[in-house]
Formats: structure tokens, C-alpha cells, sequence
């Protein structure tokens, strides 16, 4: 049913004279005519009255629902129905929006926000990844060089001889024997004497460990590398709606 037009009154054009009700009349009801009928111009009154009173009553229902709904409030429902019907007016539909309270960081009347979010570097705390082995490699010696730095020398160890010295008479042998083919020795005499050594031995002990030294190896940068670590993720917005229920809203714009 449409809302009805309560600013229209009953005999506002008539033509007639105007009857106006005394207090008396209103309270004694169509029985102040006595028995003759009501004629037009108090028939006309009558409805008139009636029309004026709900009019003002409407009035008074429109001001009530104007102070309970004013201009720029909202109206939340479970039911489609819209306010205007209810309050008048005109109102306008919210959707798909959460209300947020304003301040200092949100002003007043400001939209924004989202329902997911995609994280970005910037978004993911401090972390840090392994890396697999993958990518090992040797340096080709080829253009390895060592400095001469440290150079040194090792003196030498002792040499021991053993045996003896043979020397005097004819058809002796040894290590000193007077008819050794080595020349003339020391001596030439018959009864014998020490003449050239001939003889045979062996090293013992160790060189000396003086002349510690170090020597700088320098590698060309050949095979230089790096290590990636593997890619994970699908890039997936998330949802970041907290829980929620749906509801009807109206922003009431006049």
C-alpha cells in the first residue's frame, strides 16, 4: 500500500462557507444537529477536522522518526526492507563494507582497506635460507703461482766410517793398504804407513731443520660461482577478512 498523501485535507477548495466546530459540537458528536441531517458545509468540517488531525499526527510520527534516524545515520537490518518505507526520507545503501570507527589515523567519511592481502618482501619477518652444496668445483692450476720468498739452505748431516786401518807388510788389504792404486801415499816406505784412503760409508742422522720459511700460492678467481636457493610459494592472496555476518545497512542522506 502506498504511503497516503497526508498534506492533502478534505474540503480545502470547497466553495462553501466554512463551518467551524465548537469544542461543544466535537464532544456531543453528530448528535448537535438534532435531527434534521448535517449539511454539506458541516459535513465538509467534519472530515476536514478529521484530515487535520492526522495530518498533524503523521507530522509528529515523521519529526519522532527523523530524531530516531537523522540525517546521516545508519540503519542496520537483517530484512531487505528499505528505511525509507519506515522513516521517509532517503537513504542510501551500504555494501560490502565494514564500519570503522574514526580518529587520527582513519578520518571521518574515508574509505580504503581490503579483503586479501599479498605479502611482499616487506611484509615477512627477518629470516634466512640454507643452500645445498650444489655448485662445488675445484681451480685449475694452470695459472696458480708460488713467490720465491722463503729461500734457505739445509747444511748436512755427519759421516761415519767404520773399520780399520790397514798398513805394514806385504799382501795386507784394506781401507789404508800400501799398494792401494790410488798414488803415492803419505809414506813410501816398505814396512808401511797410512796411505790413500780407500774407502766406503754411509750418512746418518738428518739434515738441519734451520731456514723454516712459507711460500704464497696465489689462484686465479676462475670458477667463481653462486647458489640460488629453490622458489617456493603460489603467490596466493590471503584472506584477511576477520569472522563475520552479513546484514542489510542504509546511510540516511536526507
Amino acid at each position: 500500500m502506498p504511503i497516503p498523501d497526508f498534506s492533502k485535507v478534505w474540503a480545502s477548495n470547497s466553495p462553501l462557507p466554512a463551518y467551524t466546530f465548537s469544542d461543544a459540537d466535537y464532544l456531543t458528536g453528530w448528535d448537535f444537529v438534532g435531527s434534521a441531517p448535517p449539511t454539506k458545509n458541516e459535513f465538509d468540517a467534519w472530515f476536514k477536522m478529521v484530515d487535520e488531525k492526522l495530518n498533524w499526527l503523521y507530522g509528529q510520527l515523521q519529526d519522532t522518526a527523523s530524531k530516531l534516524y537523522p540525517v546521516g545515520s545508519v540503519y542496520i537490518s537483517f530484512n531487505a526492507t528499505d528505511p525509507s518505507t519506515l522513516f521517509g526520507g532517503t537513504w542510501t545503501r551500504l555494501k560490502d563494507r565494514f564500519l570503522l570507527a574514526c580518529g587520527d589515523t582513519y578520518p571521518a567519511n574515508s574509505t580504503g582497506g581490503s579483503a586479501t592481502k599479498t605479502i611482499t618482501t616487506s611484509n615477512m619477518p627477518s629470516h634466512t635460507h640454507s643452500v645445498s652444496s650444489s655448485g662445488s668445483h675445484t681451480h685449475s692450476s694452470a695459472n696458480v703461482t708460488v713467490s720465491t720468498a722463503g729461500s734457505h739452505t739445509h747444511t748436512a748431516g755427519t759421516l761415519n766410517l767404520t773399520g780399520r786401518f790397514q798398513a805394514g807388510k806385504d799382501g795386507q788389504t784394506g781401507a789404508f793398504s800400501k799398494y792401494a792404486d790410488f798414488g803415492r801415499g803419505l809414506d813410501d816406505s816398505y814396512n808401511g804407513s797410512i796411505t790413500q784412503l780407500s774407502a766406503s760409508g754411509h750418512w746418518t742422522g738428518a739434515t738441519a731443520s734451520a731456514g723454516s720459511h712459507t711460500h704464497t700460492v696465489s689462484i686465479a678467481s676462475s670458477g667463481s660461482h653462486t647458489h640460488t636457493t629453490s622458489s617456493v610459494g603460489g603467490s596466493t592472496p590471503l584472506n584477511i577478512l576477520p569472522p563475520y555476518q552479513t546484514v542489510y545497512m542504509w546511510r540516511r542522506t536526507a
